[in-house]
């Protein structure tokens, strides 16, 4: 039992944690695509889906999801890429 190995996950991403105070404060709005793609250019189309979710109440879902997943340290950009 001494010369157990264990292994450690190296792919699994960092924590960021101005991206879960973005979720929390401003994730409804759409607004941490634009801090998590890094530009305008990329995040603006998800983030107007985003908050376009939000106007039907299944973008709230979308939000609580995606903290949960930037907590665990596994936040995707894109939604779909979750299912892939």
């Amino acid at each position: 039992m001494a010369n157990e190995e264990y292994v450690v996950d190296d792919q699994k991403k960092k924590i960021d944690a101005w991206l879960i105070v973005i979720l929390i404060f401003l994730g409804w709005f759409g607004i941490d695509k634009f801090y998590a793609a890094k530009s305008f250019k990329n995040g603006w189309k998800l983030a107007l889906v985003k908050f376009a979710y939000n106007l039907i109440v299944i973008g709230v879902l979308w939000n609580l999801f995606d903290i949960v997943r930037a907590i665990k340290g596994t936040y995707e950009i894109d939604f779909r890429d979750y299912f892939a």
